[in-house]
């Protein structure tokens, strides 16, 4: 073959190379998007966004604890879907299931967030003892433990909360660490600090004159939080991976200081923005921000009825939005207790029977990326 008669892998006909960047991993996919705007647009297709989908093994982990004085559970449980016509089956993976009291504490122990395999875990000790982080591969069974963040401690001087999530430019893993200081009454003086996984140390992100609710959401390789101004407005703060700055744009409509906001959580419905509203009595409802950042664009999706029936196990808990279905069935996280699918055109609703006491949950990618490559970090392994 001459060289004018040589071809590159962008030549090859579309099906084939959708089906050869859908089976590469997320870390590897993510990489080559980041260097090649021929395949990041390849990426956004909407036939290799629906073949990306359903090659995928994208499941839910759960952290499994209890705070029993009897007996203190704390177990990392990997949930499964399959399609199977119009039904979805779920199970156990029993690859990943680890009881995690046999490598660290045995005290409260929360799961922040996971990203391409990696799951980012909370120590949170009483009294004046300073937080714990770690990173766990659970198909790996490695993990690494981050140096203690310097000058800010934990409760009761003060509140933490964190992200964690993915810089694609840079290819780095980075934990956001946010320290709430109580200036007056619920307002809170915010200070940023950020961990690049591999670097070794943490830095100063700034101040930020938010209250924070909850640990934060992933999209866009920006981690958002639903936050709280100094008059008690609801607003979305998000933190940029790459640039490390802080932004802020309003949150869903209808919400008012009346409105509890404990009942008022944030989510990903595909790939927008969501906040899952569990306010009033009589129903439950998810709107989503069509557009990112356009306050016009939000759209009430969801509107679940609470009917006596679901009424004890529904009304007035927080309820976390996990993952959208292939036929567009929601699975939904009741108030850390159970989890049930719910489907927006056939309104059913279905309490999943996974496991038993109380549970944090994430949708999670296994990986085979070793934490190894992170040459900064001391890594352990089970």
């Amino acid at each position: 073959m001459s060289i004018d008669e040589a071809t590159s892998l962008m030549d090859l006909p579309s099906p084939i190379l959708f089906e050869i960047l859908s089976r590469l991993p997320p870390t590897t996919l993510l990489y080559i998007k980041s260097v090649s705007k021929s395949f990041l647009n390849l990426t956004l297709d909407s036939e290799f966004l629906k073949l990306s989908r359903s090659t995928s093994p994208a499941g839910i982990i759960i952290n499994q604890y209890s705070l029993d004085e009897i007996s203190t559970t704390n177990t990392l449980k990997l949930l499964k879907f399959e399609n199977q016509d119009t039904d979805h089956s779920f199970c156990l993976d029993p690859n990943v299931d680890l009881d995690l009291q046999l490598y660290f504490p045995v005290d409260t122990f929360w799961m922040i967030g996971s990203v391409h395999g990696f799951v980012c875990f909370n120590y949170f000790p009483h009294h004046d003892r300073v937080d714990t982080i770690y990173i766990l591969n659970p198909r790996t069974r490695e993990y690494i433990i981050l140096p203690e963040a310097e000058g800010v401690r934990g409760w009761p001087n003060g509140i933490v909360t964190y992200g964690f999530g993915f810089d694609p430019v840079r290819f780095e893993y980075k934990v956001v660490r946010i320290y709430q200081e109580k200036i007056y009454d619920d307002y809170y003086k915010s200070k940023g600090q950020v961990y690049t996984i591999g670097k070794g140390y943490w830095r100063n992100a700034g101040h930020v004159m938010f209250s924070f609710m909850s640990d934060g959401m992933n999209l866009y390789a920006k981690i958002h939080w639903l936050v709280y101004d100094a008059n008690g407005n609801e607003l979305i703060c998000s933190f940029d991976f790459e640039n490390e700055l802080f932004e802020s744009f309003p949150t869903s409509p209808w919400h008012t200081k009346k409105n509890c906001p404990n009942l008022r959580t944030l989510g990903v419905y595909g790939r927008c923005l969501c906040v899952c509203d569990n306010y009033a009595y009589s129903h439950f409802e998810v709107w989503v921000m069509k557009e990112y950042g356009v306050t016009s664009s939000w759209v009430k999706e969801i509107v679940i009825n609470i009917s006596p029936e679901c009424n004890d196990w529904l009304c007035n808990k927080r309820i976390f939005m996990l993952k959208v279905l292939e036929d567009g069935e929601v699975l939904f996280l009741c108030n850390n207790d159970f989890m049930f699918l719910h489907h927006p055109v056939k309104k059913t609703l279905k309490i999943l029977d996974v496991c038993e006491g109380n549970i944090i949950a994430s949708s999670h990618v296994s990986s085979s990326f070793s934490l190894k490559s992170f040459e900064a970090e001391v890594v352990n392994v089970f």
